[in-house]
């Protein structure tokens, strides 16, 4: 089984559901008792890639405090190799809680410090070279990796042969040309894309799938993909395009962590050799499992239960 190499977010997660839109309007709501879980979009992918029979590597940070404990206690429970794991010796764990509305919809607010101090001197080449992708979270998020670090990695993955993937995790107002010229030298080494259609906005300026696509066919991309939500994912090799929905008899419960599930899931497909399309298909139902559970990882299915279904449901995909 090829190995996946996970850098980037991880943070300790606090549910809170439901919680009503109006709560700044009211003095008090009920809510559900929180359960901690791990977050951030490394750990995610990372998580999801064991539940589904993979083998991935992690680095990130944690502090040393009962955050960074339960993380690392929850992250060796779930099959992730933590080897590549630092311990910042100041900073405190990554902390989000997380506001659910009713309906799924989610909020975080979140104590992140402790992210922006991941360096590429903090990556194992070591883990790189054993692995046989390397996935690069929340990128433009990482101060620390931002600024030089994230351009490094993939240099450092394509010179080994890696295929390298990563998201745009920036949600500032600045768009278009901005982000493109920051965000070039990782584009440059970018092997598969997946922003969501929100940060494909503010990464391109554009706000037409088509458009986006134009913009981006200049830097060597093999695939980009843009998540869409409840409606599925775009996806295009700048030569032929597909939209795939999602699985919408699925009842929604939380959308943490969905787009991290959907970004497993595919890459579980390309380590089974499967078409780009048929990969999204799947990873389209591993996020529709996930979301039907509170926690970012809560919903995530086994590969074989996931496999059945697309099967079953969509039959001639593989």
């Amino acid at each position: 089984m090829k190995k996946v190499y996970c850098v980037g977010l991880l943070v300790c997660d606090v549910p809170l559901r439901p919680v009503p839109a109006s709560i700044f309007t009211q003095d008090r709501c009920r809510i559900d008792d929180p359960v901690w879980s791990v977050g951030g979009d490394a750990a995610n992918v990372a998580i999801t890639l064991s539940k589904l029979g993979g083998k991935a590597f992690l680095t990130s940070l944690v502090g040393k405090d009962m955050y960074g404990e339960f993380l690392m206690k929850r992250l060796r429970e779930e099959g992730v190799d933590i080897t590549g794991l630092r311990v910042h010796p100041s900073a405190g764990s990554g902390l989000t809680h997380i506001l659910i509305e009713p309906g799924g919809e989610r909020h975080f607010l979140t104590r992140g410090g402790i992210n922006g101090e991941l360096h590429y001197s903090h990556v194992s080449e070591e883990l790189m070279a054993e692995s046989a992708i390397v996935y690069l979270g929340c990128c433009m998020s990482l101060k620390g990796m931002d600024n030089g670090g994230a351009a490094e990695l993939f240099r450092k993955a394509k010179d080994m042969g890696k295929i390298t993937i990563t998201d745009f995790g920036s949600n500032a107002e600045t768009r278009g040309d901005y982000w493109l010229k920051f965000f070039d030298p990782v584009l440059k080494n970018c092997d598969i894309l997946m922003p969501s259609l929100n940060e494909a906005i503010v990464l391109t300026g554009k706000r037409e799938l088509p458009e986006m696509r134009e913009t981006l066919s200049g830097y060597g991309i093999k695939l980009l993909i843009v998540k869409l939500g409840g409606q599925g994912c775009y996806l295009t090799d700048f030569k032929d395009e597909w939209m795939i929905p999602t699985f919408p008899e699925f009842q929604v419960v939380d959308t943490t962590g969905a787009g991290d599930s959907f970004a497993a899931g595919f890459i579980r497909g390309l380590i089974e050799g499967w078409k780009p399309e048929s990969a999204a298909v799947f990873a389209c139902c591993v996020a529709s499992h996930n979301v039907t559970k509170v926690g970012a990882t809560a919903g995530v299915p086994d590969f074989e239960t996931a496999y059945k279904y697309v099967h079953e449901k969509r039959p001639g995909t593989f």
